[in-house]
């Protein structure tokens, strides 16, 4: 019976197990149902809580619902699905559709008061929009978020302008292109470690289109598998190994409250210092209270 496990997060047990059973989409009685982490509560503050963590495993086989598709923000190139090529032709920016968005962007950009020059890339590798200028750091946001955001306000005007729906890629200052090289390059590299040890590997939480690349770029790998687990923002990509005997990711381990771990005590034990009569002639008192002198009898 293939069973299949995800995580989930919550600030408590119950309300992982609750999120859980929302995006499967499935009943508690079909799950089995496992508290990795039971949690902390924050302080008065609203300080120092961990999430609670839960894992639950089903089989795929008992009237599975439909996947959620969140990986879609980046519709797939063509020839990189297997039979979407169709679809993802429709929706690719043709030259009309990117010297369009081409003006939206530097209308919206007028708009937000960022000084920046938006060409069209002709290059295969990386069609599209390229934003340059400085301090533009803003425009791409922590891990890219504010970039995908422009991007999806982007390809939604033109579409509406052009009357179609249209995916209009957007990099800025080479920043999608060199995340994307270095999504590769982890995903591959892990895939290797995952097929020669067995043991799957869970990788840090992503955008929904970078998880999207490291689906693409392993895909067509023979012994590995890959599916995302958790709930945004803290969505993860985890690679599996398909041979017999394999074993699902490592549970890391519990770090106790503090956020560090305790030192061994030191032994009580150890090599004496020094020999002979102490300097002065004095020693500790019987049960320690107090000094004695030594005297020669």
């Amino acid at each position: 019976m293939p069973l299949r496990g995800e995580e989930f997060t919550g600030r408590t047990a119950e309300e992982a197990i609750e999120r859980g059973l929302h995006q499967l989409g499935r009943k508690r009685s079909e799950v089995d149902i496992e508290i990795l982490d039971r949690g902390k509560p924050a302080n008065m503050l609203g300080l120092g809580g961990e999430d609670a963590r839960v894992m639950l495993t089903f089989d795929e086989t008992a009237s599975e619902p439909e996947p959620v598709v969140d990986e879609a923000e980046v519709p797939r190139r063509p020839g990189a699905t297997r039979g979407g090529a169709a679809q993802d032709d429709a929706s690719r920016a043709q030259p009309e559709d990117l010297a369009a968005g081409a003006a939206i962007l530097a209308a919206l950009l007028e708009k937000m008061g960022v000084q920046a020059d938006v060409e069209i890339s002709d290059d295969p590798e990386s069609e599209g929009l390229e934003v340059g200028g400085p301090d533009l750091d803003v425009l791409i946001g922590r891990g890219g978020e504010n970039l995908v955001a422009v991007q999806q306000i982007v390809s939604a005007i033109t579409s509406r302008q052009v009357g179609r729906t249209v995916h209009v890629p957007v990099d800025i200052e080479g920043f999608r292109r060199r995340r994307e090289q270095q999504l590769r390059e982890v995903a591959t590299r892990v895939a290797s470690r995952v097929k020669a040890s067995g043991q799957a590997v869970t990788l840090e939480p992503m955008l929904a289109y970078e998880r999207r690349i490291v689906h693409l770029a392993i895909q067509d790998q023979g012994g590995i598998r890959t599916e995302s687990v958790g709930i945004e923002p803290n969505r993860r990509i985890v690679i599996l190994s398909t041979a017999p005997g394999s074993r699902g990711p490592m549970a890391p381990r519990p770090v106790p409250p503090g956020g560090f771990r305790p030192r061994p005590a030191p032994s009580q034990y150890g090599p004496r210092r020094d020999f002979g009569p102490r300097p002065g002639g004095i020693r500790p008192g019987p049960g320690g209270t107090g000094p004695t002198t030594d005297r020669t009898r």
